[in-house]
């Protein structure tokens, strides 16, 4: 074998390094790495399933990969795949049961080492079907097999903090931006939670606003509307968004209205996408461990099981509620 000649090493080390053995000295390694990278060598990876029952490659499939959340997900998990030396399929379904079922048959044909799924179409039928065929790990609130697959925060209990956070300014005419004519498990949690923080204060929700979806767009389509109700003498003095996408478009559309943020209406999201730390006023969320999230998914399909217990969280207050940044 040519690698084996022009690093020096046998054909087994060769095999070795290129199945990311783990028992190879770094000197040896970084040898036959750079023999491959000067011969332009391309391992033969049907062999290598042959032989080591894997693939070295595993698939990813979100509802949209241009949203926040899941390009900011999909970034670390594709990173800590490379990093065990695993490559990434990624796939794009847009939530719907029909698009998940196909994309997953697509994939599936080229025998991945597992799916990581953020299904909302999916039943669970669908998934014990896929389970016998593949490794599943689930991202997300949809327990659609039980918890032994699925990595998530405890999206009632974070919530409920952020809510109970925004009723602690004294704010007490909360509204619940997000619901869509087919509510998947998130918004159904996080409504939960917002309504269980309401009750531990005495307060009485003020009105569930409607969205077509969870991108920009929507929040910005809904928060005019917002913004027209309030202006007519609606009560209402802060927003939970149920995303941090809808939460930036709301800001948008009452500052075009002529509202201030928090000194009008205290706003708050869900997620902590990078767009919500430079928004203006930048934005009060829920800030999920996505680094966590990345490696327990990944660590489903390569080593087990995951892990009991829920993903940590963190509340990151800043100047749309409080109208100072603290985290």
């Amino acid at each position: 074998m040519d690698v084996a000649r022009r690093a020096g090493v046998s054909r087994r080390t060769v095999s070795n390094v290129v199945t990311d053995f783990p028992y190879v000295k770094s000197e040896v390694r970084d040898r036959v790495q750079r023999a491959i990278v000067e011969l332009g060598y391309v391992p033969n990876r049907a062999a290598q399933q042959l032989r080591t029952g894997r693939s070295g490659v595993i698939a990813l499939l979100v509802p949209e990969v241009g949203v926040g959340y899941f390009g900011e997900i999909g970034n670390l998990i594709i990173e800590a795949a490379a990093a065990r030396g695993v490559g990434t399929i990624v796939a794009q379904t847009r939530g719907s049961r029909t698009r998940e079922l196909q994309e997953m048959e697509r994939v599936l044909a080229l025998q991945p080492d597992g799916l990581i799924l953020s299904p909302l179409g999916l039943t669970a039928e669908d998934l014990e079907s896929i389970r016998t065929r593949c490794r599943v790990s689930l991202i997300g609130e949809h327990f659609l097999g039980g918890a032994d697959s699925a990595v998530a925060i405890d999206n009632v209990g974070a919530a409920r903090e952020l809510v109970s956070h925004l009723l602690s300014l004294g704010r007490r005419n909360i509204a619940f931006l997000g619901v869509t004519e087919d509510d998947p498990r998130f918004t159904s949690l996080r409504h939960d939670g917002y309504a269980a923080a309401l009750q531990d204060f005495g307060a009485e929700p003020a009105g569930d606003i409607r969205t077509a979806g969870y991108e920009f767009i929507d929040g910005f389509t809904s928060g005019s509307l917002l913004a027209e109700r309030i202006r007519s003498g609606t009560q209402i003095d802060a927003v939970f968004c149920v995303t941090d996408e809808l939460a930036i478009g709301v800001i948008r559309a009452l500052h075009d209205a002529g509202l201030h943020v928090p000194g009008d209406v205290a706003v708050a999201g869900f997620d902590d996408i990078a767009e919500g730390r430079y928004s203006t006023p930048r934005l009060t969320t829920v800030s999920p461990d996505k680094e966590q999230i990345a490696r327990r998914a990944l660590a489903v399909l390569l080593d087990g099981p995951a892990p009991a217990g829920a993903i940590a969280y963190r509340l990151s207050i800043r100047e749309s509620s409080a109208g100072a940044s603290l985290g």
